[in-house]
């Protein structure tokens, strides 16, 4: 029980770290004004938008499981250390897909 509140309360650091470094993505866009580069701004501000969301539905959903978990008194740190795993890949998947949106040019 201990081992799990403490990974609860580093992925819910871990969510909004993660949630604000998806939001700093959309300042990726400020190159798109230089000649030769161009972006598909529609993507990218879907990417940033849905972003922090996919991040918060992730630790909603790992606190839901883990609370469930705990009070059957079941093993639950592992579904904690997979949602912050899930919360890194959202991360990751955020700045692949912003860095797709941005072709530079010259």
């Amino acid at each position: 029980m201990v081992a799990t509140t403490a990974l609860l309360v580093l992925l819910a650091a871990e969510s909004v770290v993660a949630g604000g470094g998806i939001v700093f993505l959309s300042l990726a866009f400020g190159s798109c004004e230089s000649p030769g580069n161009t972006c598909d701004e529609a993507f990218g501000g879907a990417v940033v938008s849905v972003g922090p969301v996919l991040v918060a539905l992730v630790l909603v959903a790992t606190l839901v499981v883990c609370v469930l978990r705990l009070v059957r008194r079941k093993l639950t740190w592992p579904f904690a250390l997979v949602g912050m795993a899930a919360v890194v890949a959202v991360f990751f998947g955020a700045i692949l897909l912003v860095d797709s949106a941005i072709t530079h040019g010259i």
